[in-house]
């Protein structure tokens, strides 16, 4: 009996030492879970507000990009839309001598650009009148107030103290700029110039084309004729062989004859009809008077005679600006796009007459005239 209850007493006093023991236990495992949990949030917490730190830094990124490439924009805008102005504003001078005409012309040209989606517009101010003189080095000078006047000069603004006000940029809150404020000068000015025209009258001319180009080329002179610029105009023209039809002239009616003249028929030598018109263009004015500027026509490929780029480089160095003219699907567009980019001019194609009438409608309004700033 005494045995049992030893052995009774000794079994409780395991089973409570077991108790305290795993007491203890699961008092350590708790702390130590408590532990784990707090580093285990301190960790988050401390990547949170790193990512955040990220996310405004990147946001800030961006908002700059962004308002950067919105400058960018808007000077460029404010260029084109500057340019527009001068030249639309010199070319009434030259048609109408009349400075208060040239500054409306201006301003509606003006108005018609935007820059920052809106209208750039321009005040009396903006405009100056001067005289542009060409310099020993072939650039133009512009001088302010100085009769007789061939120029106006534009100021084209979007600050704080111009009618159109400044540019709002989109994130200038965050960026610290909330304004930006572009200027752009432009000088366009008239010029007298000896022009060159060089047509094609091979046989794929024959008919309706050249039906076409004679009226194309009324156009042209019409319009020159109507300017206050003394433009003096020749011709040449070309087959597989080429002829100087007309010298420079200021009577205008001779190139009207002459086409009516001329029939078509043979193979085509573009280069040929180029070195033609060069030498017209060699017993015009001196070129420190005038602006010389051929405009080469074709609807065919070139196949006989030297390669028209190879010419297209000698009239370059005699200060010939070269225009370029293709007419219908079989043109040598590629070629002719390079002598125009060789002369430092301008290629055109037209697909049928109403375009090419257009052609030497623009060519004929925009020769006057010369971005000089």
């Amino acid at each position: 009996m005494h045995s049992l209850a030893h052995f009774s007493q000794a079994s409780q006093l395991m089973n409570e030492t077991k108790r305290q023991s795993w007491s203890c236990r699961d008092v350590v495992d708790h702390g130590q879970n408590i532990t784990s949990t707090k580093k285990a949030n301190s960790r988050r917490g401390a990547m949170l507000v790193l990512i955040a730190i990220m996310m405004f830094l990147f946001l800030i990124i961006v908002a700059f990009s962004i308002d950067i490439a919105q400058m960018h924009l808007s000077r460029t805008e404010l260029r084109a839309s500057t340019d527009a102005a001068a030249n639309a504003a010199a070319t009434t001078l030259a048609d109408t001598l009349d400075r208060n005409a040239a500054i409306r012309r201006g301003q509606q040209i003006a108005r018609a650009n935007l820059v920052n989606g809106q209208p750039l517009l321009l005040g009396d101010g903006d405009f100056q009148f001067g005289r542009s003189e060409r310099q020993p080095d072939g650039k133009y000078a512009f001088t302010g107030g100085q009769a007789p006047f061939n120029g106006v000069r534009v100021n084209g603004q979007r600050t704080t103290g111009s009618l159109s006000g400044p540019v709002p940029l989109f994130f200038g809150n965050i960026t610290g700029t909330s304004i930006f404020e572009p200027e752009a000068f432009a000088t366009a000015t008239y010029v007298e110039r000896d022009v060159t025209l060089v047509v094609d009258r091979s046989g794929s001319m024959s008919g309706s084309r050249f039906a076409d180009l004679r009226a194309a080329i009324q156009i042209f002179t019409d319009l020159l004729a109507t300017t206050p610029v003394e433009e003096q105009i020749g011709l040449a023209s070309y087959n597989d062989r080429a002829s100087e039809d007309v010298q420079l002239t200021e009577n205008f009616a001779e190139i009207t004859d002459a086409m009516g003249r001329l029939r078509t028929g043979g193979f085509t030598s573009i280069s040929r009809g180029m070195q033609a018109g060069q030498q017209i263009a060699r017993r015009g004015r001196p070129p420190e008077f005038v602006e010389r500027t051929m405009i080469v026509m074709t609807d065919g490929r070139h196949n006989r005679g030297p390669e028209p780029r190879t010419v297209a480089t000698s009239l370059a160095a005699d200060d010939v600006t070269i225009h370029t003219i293709t007419f219908g699907a079989g043109a040598d567009i590629a070629r002719m796009r390079e002598v125009a980019t060789i002369g430092g001019g301008r290629h055109f194609h037209a697909t049928n007459g109403e375009q090419l009438r257009e052609i030497y409608r623009e060519i004929a309004l925009t020769l006057g005239t010369v971005l000089t700033e």
